[in-house]
């Protein structure tokens, strides 16, 4: 936080807050330890002045607030093995190129009841730097990591995220040109992970957090009668020539139905605001993560990270059927009279093809498993601690945890794949 001056932090604020003269400002801690790992977050409290005028008298009273301050982790070797340099690049084009184009496109559509506009306001996004509105003051709440998402929260969630994905197709269809300029590779978004230059670089990392998986799988069905068909079937998704391609191929954009996803759907990135006991709205953060590829990605991370296999059995099919009706219905508002997503890509149609992409792209989630589980259910002690300067090889390893809960998430997320014909 050493950039961090009163003359910063005035300028950034000048717009929201012409009258306000900032005179002092403490930085602590915005998350606690293992709720983020690619990047340090700050909450910053401000205090000063504001005038007051009538018109004829002016007088300053007190005046305080915050902002969320996000910067590079001080460990050059988390950094690196996270790939924060390039996560930053791709969240810094999201606030300064990507969500600017897809809410100007918008915009264009009167019919638009209500605009899709869950996304913090940014201050500044820079190489280095990403500063936000502090959702905080405003009643926003992160739910706790280790319970995942309510069945209410995930149909706000699949709502707004219908909303979101919907303005790529629409955009996609009505102005293609301007759409994929924001995927270009100098200065839009790109797959930061699961591409093939990466794959001998992460080949230690994920052997590892497959084989801390596996010990767990075991264990918990070492006492079922099928548990060979179940850890066969793992072991060789696992496969090290075999995993990472997979990956890589599943994050591959499939026409037509790519969007620009969020990426890294789970607990943590999404705040509620509660009133009277009920959900008031909510907001998606963390945009590093963000490509361009099948929204059954987004989807996957909904249904495979943040939900409970009995969630699922009992709620899976309508929660897609939710979020297909809300996409289409969204696609209407931003479209004319005998377009596309009238004929060729109604309703029916779409709901097809996300089911479709949703069982292509389930062993997404499994990949993507072997990594959050341990991190959503592991003790905060067990997760690195990005506040501090660490060069130890032990600071990026896989998070490792055998606790109840990961033991029985992973198992029955495995299980599920297979009897389902998904793995």
């Amino acid at each position: 936080m050493g950039e961090v001056t009163l003359d910063f932090l005035q300028d950034i604020l000048k717009d929201d807050f012409p009258d306000v003269t900032i005179t002092n400002f403490e930085g602590a801690p915005g998350t606690k330890r293992g709720d983020n790992y690619t990047s340090v977050l700050y909450r910053i409290s401000l205090k000063g002045t504001e005038r007051h005028s009538d018109g004829t008298t002016a007088s300053d009273e007190p005046w305080q607030g915050s902002i969320i301050y996000k910067c590079l982790p001080e460990s050059a070797l988390l950094r690196d093995a996270f790939k924060s340099d390039e996560l930053f690049c791709n969240e810094v084009a999201f606030y300064n190129k990507i969500w600017p184009a897809l809410s100007n496109f918008q915009k264009q559509w009167p019919n638009l009841k209500v605009p899709f506009k869950a996304i913090p306001k940014c201050y500044l996004a820079q190489s280095d730097i990403v500063v936000l509105k502090d959702l905080k003051q405003q009643g926003f709440v992160m739910p706790d990591r280790r319970q995942g998402l309510s069945i209410e929260q995930s149909y706000l969630v699949l709502k707004n995220l219908s909303h979101f994905h919907a303005l790529s197709l629409a955009m996609k269809c009505h102005s293609p040109e301007d759409f994929y300029e924001l995927v270009n590779v100098k200065d839009g978004i790109s797959e930061v992970f699961f591409v093939s230059e990466n794959e001998e670089y992460y080949k230690n990392y994920y052997r590892e957090a497959a084989r801390n998986a596996l010990e767990m799988v075991e264990e918990e069905l070492q006492d079922t009668e099928n548990k060979d068909k179940y850890i066969d079937k793992f072991r060789d998704f696992c496969k090290e020539d075999t995993f990472f391609t997979t990956m890589v191929d599943l994050v591959t954009p499939k026409e037509p139905l790519a969007v620009i996803c969020h990426g890294d759907c789970w607990t943590n990135n999404f705040l509620f605001r509660y009133a009277d006991g009920d959900i008031a709205e909510m907001c998606i953060v963390d945009f590093q993560l963000a490509r361009y590829a099948s929204p059954a990605l987004d989807l996957i991370y909904i249904m495979y990270v943040c939900l409970e296999r009995q969630q699922r059995a009992e709620h899976l099919s309508s929660l897609l059927d939710y979020y297909v009706e809300e996409m289409h219905a969204r696609l209407l508002e931003m479209s004319e009279e005998g377009s596309v997503f009238h004929t060729s890509l109604n309703r029916d149609v779409l709901f097809d093809m996300v089911q479709q992409e949703f069982r292509r792209c389930g062993r997404f989630g499994l990949g993507v498993a072997l990594d959050m589980y341990p991190i959503m259910t592991c003790d905060s002690t067990e997760a690195p601690n990005l506040y501090q300067a660490n060069d130890s090889e032990a600071c990026w390893k896989p998070v490792w945890t055998s606790n109840e809960a990961c033991r029985r998430k992973m198992t029955d997320l495995i299980v599920e794949l297979v009897d389902g014909d998904m793995l």
